[in-house]
């Protein structure tokens, strides 16, 4: 018979005498015992071990610590290059605005409400360069409320002592952030709480703005010693012995000064007065004089360094004094207390800082930006910020 055969005698012989056939097989075939598995049947898998789970967790984890730092420079890249790009717009619109009136905008027109000084106007550089910067229909509803706040002594319009009634502080406009007057790297959201309406730091709540006018080397405050002395109005300038604290202070006119506020003529290209600069009064440069710059906000109860108080871009008072240099930790500095600096942010807080690690944007006159180390020489800042001192360098010789 084919595929079978007879084995031979004792090994094919049964008990019972019978012969056995046995199926005729290849030589390497094999057999299994049990039943055939199935292919829809899943066979047992070998798992991870938990040391193999702990190695891979820590490779994910050193790899994630090497990325981020890479991911994070590039954010901040990124938010530079658009803060940049703000300053950038700003210089043209000012730019713009002195091809349209021959002169550029004033900083501020802030006559104090004090005796022997002009009548306080609410609009600042910010506001009256808008329509240069596409906002024209912002700019048309500014107007109206602007003549309705003004102090005017010919009608005896007068709002300095009542300024929670003035349209300008009470338009919801003063709560709409503008992305041209924000850099990125603020803290959003980028509506601030504030204390309350103040006659000089504006509305309760407010949108902030990243960027100040440049007054100069010129002294924040009054040199009476009425508001914390030379160490705060003069900060790394103090005695002028470092650079150039100038005083705003006019004869027989007061003690204030407030950034260079009752002197017209001030160093710098905005202050608190309501100067007509053009190109033409700035002997030093326009590529070598400060323009605009950065600022940022900090809440106050935490008592850092930083502005809670006049950096909303309605407000009236976008100047910042180049005493202070770039970053500087005043607060440390001068060993502020709480109540200290709540009484003196606006003179020493509200100064050129920025969120970017190391410095700081700043637009100068010829509509070039450049970012400026916070280790910049206190010579050297002042004299960027004085349009006329004939000082471009680091050269200043101070007086004991």
């Amino acid at each position: 018979m084919r595929g079978f055969h007879a084995e031979s005698s004792a090994e094919a012989r049964s008990p019972s005498g019978c012969s056995r056939l046995r199926l005729a097989t290849p030589p390497n075939a094999t057999f299994r015992s049990g039943p055939r598995p199935s292919p829809l049947d899943p066979r047992p898998l070998h798992g991870f071990t938990l040391v193999e789970l702990l190695v891979v967790i820590a490779i994910i984890g050193i790899l994630v610590a090497l990325l981020l730092p890479a991911v994070q420079a590039a954010r901040e890249s990124a938010r530079r290059a658009s803060c940049q790009n703000n300053l950038h717009q700003i210089g043209v619109a000012l730019q713009s605005y002195h091809a349209a009136k021959k002169v550029f905008p004033y900083g501020a027109n802030d006559g104090d409400c004090e005796a022997k000084t002009p009548d306080r106007q609410v609009m600042a550089w910010r506001v009256l360069i808008l329509p240069y910067m596409e906002y024209q229909p912002l700019y048309d509803q500014l107007v109206p409320l602007a003549a309705q706040s003004n102090m005017n002594s010919a009608t005896g319009q007068n709002l300095c002592k009542y300024p929670e009634a003035r349209p300008w502080d009470k338009s919801p406009l003063q709560q709409e952030p503008l992305s041209a007057y924000i850099c990125p790297s603020e803290e959003s959201p980028y509506l601030k709480q504030k204390s309350g309406t103040d006659l000089w730091f504006g509305a309760n709540a407010a949108a902030i703005a990243s960027y100040y006018g440049s007054a100069g080397p010129v002294a924040t405050g009054p040199v009476d010693g009425s508001w914390g002395g030379q160490d705060v109005i003069c900060g790394a300038c103090v005695g002028s012995t470092n650079c150039p604290c100038i005083s705003g202070n006019k004869p027989g006119g007061g003690q204030r000064g407030w950034y260079h506020g009752q002197n017209p003529g001030g160093p710098g290209m905005m202050d608190m007065w309501a100067n007509k600069i053009s190109v033409g009064k700035v002997p030093d440069g326009t590529a070598n004089t400060l323009h605009v710059g950065e600022t940022c906000w900090v809440a106050r109860e935490t008592n850092k360094s930083g502005c809670f108080s006049t950096n909303n871009w309605m407000s009236t008072w976008s100047v910042a004094s180049t005493v202070w240099g770039i970053n500087t930790d005043y607060v440390a500095r001068l060993g502020l207390s709480f109540s200290e600096h709540d009484q003196y942010n606006y003179q020493t807080g509200c100064n050129f800082r920025s969120r970017h690690p190391g410095g700081a944007h700043f637009l100068y006159v010829d509509g070039h930006v450049e970012f400026l180390n916070d280790d910049i020489s206190d010579k050297l800042f002042a004299n960027l910020g004085d349009r006329r001192d004939g000082r471009v360098g680091d050269n200043y010789n101070g007086v004991p």
